[in-house]
């Protein structure tokens, strides 16, 4: 295999590192055992309902502001400004 290309620049993708023979096509996945995938899915699944519970959180906490917090403060303002006035 040629180590040039035609403008004068070195192949190093193609080429192995460590003794300078060409590449494989394809890398071979790793074994995995029933234990791993099973550890794999649980983290999966965990991370999934941490932000499933992080986005009802945040919809709650919205919800509570636009319903409670909001009036409450701008009937607070009101009432300030009319004091002052």
């Amino acid at each position: 295999m040629n180590r040039y290309t035609k403008q004068g620049a070195p192949t190093y993708h193609s080429q192995s590192a460590r003794v300078g023979q060409t590449a494989k096509r394809s890398v071979p996945r790793r074994m995995q055992s029933p234990a791993e995938i099973a550890r794999e899915n649980q983290m999966r699944a965990f991370k999934l309902g941490a932000m499933l519970g992080f986005i009802a959180a945040a919809v709650v906490f919205g919800i509570v502001l636009w319903g409670w917090v909001i009036p409450t403060m701008d009937s607070a303002v009101a009432t300030a400004q009319g004091m002052v006035s």
